[in-house]
């Protein structure tokens, strides 16, 4: 009888323990899962040609990236970080770009 009310505690016990530990290591992989944004470390001023770019999207410092840049997306999948729109060549990419979006 003894034997069994302890062979019975140890299970509860190892239960608990593994719940705890799944609970621990599952909030650990939510919190992680965030961090891993890719991001532009580095945006480069030089002109890149209209026709091969896909689209963009703005990258921010509220997204969890450390600089603002203007990414362009091109038709081969590749990311091209340029400074946020500062230049007129920037500027004529989205424009092009949001205008084909439209139509």
């Amino acid at each position: 009888m003894i034997l069994r009310r302890n062979t019975k505690t140890r299970m509860q016990t190892t239960t608990v323990t593994l719940l705890v530990m799944a609970a621990v290591l599952w909030s650990n992989t939510e919190a992680f899962s965030d961090a891993a944004v890719d991001c532009c470390l580095t945006t480069k001023d030089t002109r890149i040609p209209i026709q091969i770019v896909a689209s963009y999207f703005h990258q921010t410092t509220e997204s969890g990236c450390a600089i603002p840049a203007t990414v362009f997306i091109t038709k081969k999948d590749k990311k091209l970080c340029a400074p946020p729109e500062k230049n007129g060549w920037i500027t004529k990419i989205i424009t092009h770009l949001d205008k084909k979006k439209k139509t």
